[in-house]
């Protein structure tokens, strides 16, 4: 073999080792993307406690309704003056991360709704979708709240965390029944909140939430924050949340219509509101809901 074959068949050599390397590669990559899909989509759930002591909620209500062919379930505060706000908790969670903010809420005289979004808690349901099929839950929340007898009609608002609070945006920007909507570490698209996580491997994860049936184009926020049309729009996040000036005053707060508002808790981390500054936190919730509805 001449030197120019031996180089010319070497060269093929690793070439194809090259090719050969970069399939297994994006095969590695794409197994482990559906393998963190799956786990998104179907989180381990967490048992609900229903507080007492000190931590119980006067008044609170057993209640349930249906959204999309599943049973939700959930706790109801009557309302004292003719206002509600709906809660709705985020990813791999159920209503009792929400306590702090029902309690205040309550106590100012607002009925709250806290419920389990389907698949996780005590309602039913066996996948999560991100905010997309999310929507469906928290329009029937709506639903139920202006049901009640002790709620005015247009006095109801919605508060949402993270995955609760994109939903939250979502649902507002399309149901006029929304006066007002205050959300906490939201995320403005869900492409970007998969990438600003995964990295290389997101391209691999968002075929698998695809792949799940939730459409990832849908749970975008921030192309539709000015459909509020006029009503308040309360932004919080953490600032020490590594999302937190993508999420709040980077692209959520600069795609927004009067009237907004934003408030950061300088040392939280993603949820850490009412842990790093309980009375800011509550102040700003009371002062929120008390003009806006």
């Amino acid at each position: 073999m001449s030197t120019k074959q031996y180089r010319v068949h070497w060269g093929r050599i690793v070439a194809l080792g090259l090719v050969v390397g970069a399939l297994g590669t994006g095969g590695f990559t794409a197994a482990r993307g559906l393998r963190t899909a799956q786990a998104l989509v179907n989180p381990a759930r967490i048992p609900v406690t229903r507080p007492s002591g000190p931590d119980a909620l006067t008044g609170l209500e057993d209640v349930s309704f249906q959204a999309a062919g599943h049973r939700l379930r959930g706790w109801y505060v009557p309302s004292r003056d003719g206002t509600a706000v709906v809660l709705v908790h985020g990813f791999a969670d159920n209503r009792t991360r929400l306590l702090f903010e029902a309690r205040v809420l309550a106590e100012a005289g607002h009925g709250v709704l806290l419920f389990d979004l389907h698949g996780q808690g005590e309602s039913e349901g066996e996948a999560v979708g991100w905010g997309d099929s999310e929507r469906e839950d928290v329009r029937a929340a709506l639903s139920f709240v202006r049901a009640r007898p002790d709620v005015a009609a247009g006095r109801v608002g919605l508060f949402g965390f993270s995955m609760g609070g994109t939903t939250a945006l979502l649902v507002a920007q399309e149901d006029a029944r929304v006066k007002a909507v205050a959300v906490a570490g939201a995320f403005p698209d869900l492409a970007g909140d998969m990438g600003s996580h995964y990295g290389l491997s997101t391209w691999a994860v968002l075929w698998g939430l695809r792949r799940a049936g939730i459409d990832v184009d849908a749970v975008r926020p921030v192309d539709g924050m000015c459909r509020l049309e006029g009503r308040p729009l309360l932004l919080i996040n953490g600032g020490s949340d590594p999302d937190g000036p993508q999420k709040l005053d980077g692209r959520l707060y600069r795609a927004a219509c009067e009237p907004r508002e934003q408030w950061v808790v300088p040392e939280a981390a993603h949820g850490e509101y009412a842990q790093k500054d309980p009375e800011g936190y509550a102040r700003q919730l009371r002062e929120f809901f008390a003009r806006a509805l």
